[in-house]
């Protein structure tokens, strides 16, 4: 199997940022649901919750969470996601997206 990073070059340019315990706590406190228990309800990615928290580029940022995140209301894992776009002579440009977790956030 090749590795796609060889490949496509342009993967190389983002910046994992570890979340820690405390910033993932947070954002927990922040998360009225997710897309697991409130589907219709949830259209804010995890990711800019944590972009918010931590002042980072969302351009340019993966987040790794130090320990996983969870919904308030259900319990269900919230993921991060990425995407990143490759250039190629051949196919043109192309997205590769693995979506984040979808949430609801508290009223204020």
């Amino acid at each position: 199997m090749r590795n796609p990073e060889q490949h496509f070059f342009e993967w190389r340019k983002t910046t994992p940022v570890l979340v820690c315990v405390q910033t993932a706590r947070k954002a927990e406190r922040l998360i009225a649901s997710c897309e697991a228990c409130t589907p219709d309800l949830a259209e804010i990615p995890f990711d800019y919750l944590l972009d918010s928290l931590t002042g980072c580029n969302p351009e340019y940022t993966d987040y790794v969470l130090e320990e996983p995140a969870q919904c308030p209301a259900c319990g269900a894992i919230l993921q991060t996601g990425y995407w990143r776009w490759s250039d190629s002579g051949k196919n043109g440009r192309t997205a590769f997206i693995l979506p984040g977790t979808l949430i609801a956030l508290k009223k204020s």
